[in-house]
């Protein structure tokens, strides 16, 4: 059995070994083609880096053999991938009728191709990494250039606008500056005006208040004086003595003549009323006067802001002089420090080239090192996958053999352990149910015996302490009835006495209302 596992896995070995090689064959093939793609990489990098060079420092090419150098380069490029790709089909066919001869190569052969395998694998690794680097480069120095552009462009635009701007915003600025400031003066003369207007208002308003707490303090003590006359006056009781309907000539002629006299209430009236008409005069000809005098103080602050204003404009002119000197010297100022910034940036743009190629050319070193120790370790790593997975492989199908036969011998014991514990279970099953049958019989006959006791008990119990109660509820109820008819006994010639009461009363009222009606009949009380 081990002989037998140990020719198929070296029949498979052999198996993977050949599909390796022929596999390695084509990469190897393949592998010419992948260099000529990484020169043409790597010049068209060199011509990006130029063009952005010359760009940056506005250099034009007036000879057109540059261009033509270099698209004849391109156009040697792509015939020779062409001439590849052609080939490639070529190798196919011979390969395909040369497979026996492959196969039977030499182990010292099978190194190199193993070696040459993993070049090619991290290769295109590397192919991958840079064209990914590049792409992002790319990106980013294409960005770089369209911010610089945009950044000069707008540079020119402000540096040709900005004369036109600042002229007029020197105009906008002076026109605006007169009117703001004319503005502020205007609103404070206007607050200073509001506050002595309200000044005046409030001293007006006190002394009108002041000369009306007098009046009515005055007329609140005259209306008391008056309510206390009418009041002494009305106190007086009046004796009416019993006259004739009809009176003498005399008499009547008195009565007319007093009557057309008004009385004194009617008189003090009148006479308020007059008070109050010369009041109102008063108060129209003090308003009248307060008018006056708010005119005057208009006109005279009407001529204290033009004085003002034009103070001000005075002010306003020697102000707009001054700031169009401070903005000439300013003007002279920015042009030095915009010469001083173009000479600086066009240092550092020099600096930064320079810098540039250092870095680029030290990053390619570090690259080519990298990849020659990645290659030791590469070959050291596939080496011992290589022998991880024969390994792997052989250990795999000596653990499915045996799975297998596993699997057999446990299927066996289950089916002899469960035939026996049926048998088993079979027998126990019969045995319970016999107990089970019993115990249920004995179970109802003992349940049904304690039933029965525990029901004679209670019936009896109920029974006595219902006759007990019976008789306690007789006798209270004998005791309650003696007690009731007791009191009724007791009260009963009280309650008689206070029927006759009720009865004389009602015998009374009735003789009363007979006397004022003698046909009142008393309604019966059935």
């Amino acid at each position: 059995m081990y002989i037998y596992l140990f020719m198929f896995d070296i029949v498979y070995l052999k198996e993977c070994k050949l599909k390796m090689k022929y596999e390695q064959l084509e990469k190897s093939q393949k592998f010419d083609n992948i260099i000529l793609e990484a020169k043409r990489v790597l010049l068209n990098e060199e011509i990006n880096c130029t063009v952005n060079l010359c760009s940056r420092r506005n250099v034009v090419f007036n000879n057109e053999d540059s261009y033509k150098e270099i698209s004849g380069f391109e156009k040697d490029v792509d015939r020779k991938m062409q001439s590849k790709c052609l080939g490639e089909t070529d190798i196919k066919r011979s390969c395909d009728e040369n497979t026996p001869s492959i196969l039977e190569l030499d182990p010292c052969n099978e190194k190199d191709i193993v070696q040459r395998t993993l070049l090619q694998k991290y290769f295109h690794k590397w192919v991958s990494m840079t064209k990914t680097k590049q792409d992002n480069k790319e990106i980013g120095i294409k960005l770089n250039r369209f911010i610089d552009n945009v950044q000069n462009a707008l540079y020119n635009n402000y540096n040709s606008t900005s004369l036109t701007t600042q002229q007029e915003s020197k105009k906008r600025n002076a026109n605006f500056e007169n009117f703001t400031n004319r503005f502020k003066m205007q609103k404070s003369i206007i607050n200073q005006q509001k506050s002595k207007i309200e000044e005046q208002t409030k001293i007006i308003n006190e002394l009108k208040l002041g000369i009306i707490r007098e009046d009515l303090l005055k007329s609140i003590e005259n209306t008391k004086i008056e309510i206390r006359e009418i009041f002494s006056n009305c106190s007086q009781k009046l004796v009416m003595n019993k006259a004739p309907l009809f009176k003498a000539m005399e008499e009547r002629e008195k009565i007319m003549v007093h009557s057309q006299q008004a009385p004194k209430m009617i008189q003090k009236m009148h006479e308020r009323a007059l008070e109050r008409a010369q009041y109102r005069e008063i108060i129209l000809e003090r308003k009248r006067l307060i008018e006056d005098a708010r005119q005057k103080l208009l006109e005279e602050a009407i001529e204290k802001k033009r004085v003002l204003e034009e103070e001000e404009r005075k002010r306003n002119l020697e102000i707009i002089n001054e700031q169009r000197k401070k903005e000439l010297q300013m003007q002279k100022i920015r042009q030095d420090k915009k010469r001083e910034f173009e000479r600086k940036l066009a240092l550092a743009e020099e600096f930064y080239n320079h810098l540039l190629v250092k870095q680029c050319f030290q990053k390619l070193i570090n690259n080519n090192v990298k990849s020659k120790e990645n290659l030791t370790l590469a070959i050291a790593y596939c080496s011992n996958m290589q022998k991880m997975r024969v390994f792997k492989g052989w250990k795999q199908f000596i653990d499915d053999k045996n799975r297998k036969k596993y699997q057999i011998a446990d299927g066996h014991l289950k089916s002899k352990v469960l035939k026996r514990a049926f048998n088993d279970l079979k027998e126990f099953k019969l045995e319970a149910t016999r107990k089970m049958q019993v115990a249920e019989d004995m179970y109802d006959v003992k349940l049904t015996l304690h039933t029965f006791i525990h029901w004679h008990r209670f019936t009896c119990k109920q029974i006595m302490l219902q006759k007990k109660k019976t008789d306690i509820s007789i006798k209270h109820n004998n005791r309650r009835l003696l007690f009731q008819y007791f009191y009724m006994w007791k009260s009963l010639p009280v309650i008689v006495q206070l029927e006759k009461a009720k009865e004389e009363k009602k015998r009374k009222w009735r003789e009363k209302v007979w006397e004022i009606i003698p046909d009142y009949q008393p309604p019966d009380p059935n």
